[in-house]
């Protein structure tokens, strides 16, 4: 997996290039590292796979009224068990957003991510999308009925 454009390390990034027209864009390829034990439930085949762009969405007069923009996909194959019946699931996870980028972030928003001088956790904020998206429950089929509350089989 690659990164093109200015980093800090793989993934903080430096977006002040962004705001100033040196560069347009920045991309970056990564894997994101779980947690252990934060997703005892899901069996991920591998890592989950990040692709991330950091890009001007408008330009402004100048630095200031610039819009910067972050586009995040994470993709990933897991199994996991069925909340009624406990048989094996595999499923495909892709969760995709798009935020605002702006060095001073106001109030809390859902649209808006912070970039404190210019510097933007590009994993940081995959990892809080992985698991705020992550189901909480999942099912073989929408119409399992899960086990027998009498003898306990399916």
């Amino acid at each position: 997996m690659k990164n093109h454009g200015e980093a800090l390390n793989d993934t903080v990034i430096d977006v002040t290039k962004i705001y100033n027209g040196a560069v347009s864009e920045i991309n970056l390829d990564f894997y994101l590292d779980i947690e252990e034990g934060s997703t005892d439930d899901y069996v991920f085949d591998n890592k989950p796979c990040v692709k991330a762009r950091i890009f001007e969405k408008a330009r402004g007069r100048d630095e200031n009224e610039s819009y910067v923009a972050l586009s995040i996909e994470i993709t990933g194959d897991y199994t996991c068990l069925c909340a009624r019946c406990a048989k094996e699931v595999a499923e495909h996870l892709c969760v995709s957003a798009e935020y605002g980028v702006t060095r001073n972030l106001y109030e809390d928003s859902d649209e808006y991510v912070e970039a404190p001088e210019g510097v933007l956790d590009v994993e940081e904020l995959a990892r809080t999308l992985f698991y705020l998206e992550l189901p909480q429950r999942v099912l073989c089929k929408d119409d399992c009925k899960g086990l027998c509350p009498v003898c306990g089989t399916d």
